[in-house]
C-alpha cells in the first residue's frame, strides 16, 4: 500500500516547480475506517493503543497526496543527484515524536474517519495533525474523539534531511499564504521540537 500511494496514485501531479493545482497544502486527507472487534480493550472499547496503527496508514495516505511529485522526481532522478534512476533513491520518513489526546471512547463497530493534515514544519521537522472524528449522518457534524500531532523528518541517502522547505517548494506548494499559516500553527507545535528535557530524566533515572 505504502509504494501503490507514495509513487502512483499522484504522478500526474509531478511538477518540478510548477504550482500544482489547487494548491492543497494544508488540506486534510481523509481515511476512513471502523472499529474492528479485533481492536477492543477489555471494556469493549478502541484500544488506545490501536491507533497508533491507524495513523500510519493515514500519515501515510496523507503524504502520498501533498508529496508524491517529490517520490517520483527521486525516483527518476531528476535533478541528477544520483547515478541512475531507483527506488533506492526514494526518500525516507521516520517518525520522531507522537503525541495523542483521547477524548471519548470509540465502541465496537463504529465508522469514523481520520483527517490528517500538514500543521507546520520548521527547519528539520514537519508536523502532521490527525484527527479522530465520527461524523453523524443527520446533520454532517463531526465530534472528536482523539487527536494526534506527529513530527516527522523527511532523509535522503541514508542520513541527510531534506529541509520542509525544499520539499514543499520540489512539489509547487509553497507560496505566502502557506508561509503565513505555519507560523502561526508553529506556535503551537514548537514546543514538540526538542526532547532533551526528556532524555535527560531517562539518563538520571
Amino acid at each position: 500500500m505504502v509504494l501503490t500511494v507514495l509513487m502512483f496514485r499522484y504522478r500526474r501531479y509531478v511538477a518540478n516547480g510548477r504550482k500544482v493545482p489547487g494548491n492543497t497544502l494544508f488540506k486534510a486527507s481523509e481515511y476512513r475506517t471502523y472499529v474492528s472487534p479485533l481492536e477492543i480493550d477489555i471494556y469493549l472499547h478502541k484500544s488506545n493503543s490501536t491507533y497508533f496503527a491507524d495513523l500510519d496508514i493515514a500519515r501515510t495516505k496523507l503524504v502520498g497526496e501533498r508529496f508524491g511529485p517529490l517520490f517520483w522526481n527521486y525516483y527518476d532522478n531528476t535533478n541528477d543527484e544520483f547515478s541512475t534512476r531507483s527506488l533506492s533513491n526514494v526518500p525516507y520518513i521516520p517518525m520522531g515524536s507522537v503525541q495523542a489526546t483521547f477524548k471519548k471512547e470509540l465502541t465496537l463497530f463504529t465508522r469514523y474517519f481520520i483527517k490528517s493534515r500538514v500543521f507546520a514544519w520548521d527547519s528539520k521537522w514537519m508536523y502532521i495533525l490527525s484527527q479522530f472524528v465520527v461524523r453523524h449522518p443527520n446533520t454532517k457534524k463531526e465530534t472528536l474523539y482523539c487527536a494526534a500531532v506527529t513530527k516527522y523528518v523527511f532523509k535522503k541517502n541514508g542520513r541527510m534531511t531534506i529541509k520542509p522547505e525544499e520539499l514543499i517548494k520540489e512539489c509547487g506548494l509553497w507560496n505566502d499564504d502557506v508561509v503565513k499559516e505555519n507560523e502561526i500553527n508553529y506556535k503551537l507545535v514548537e514546543h514538540m521540537k526538542d526532547i532533551d528535557d526528556i532524555e535527560q530524566v531517562c539518563r538520571n533515572f
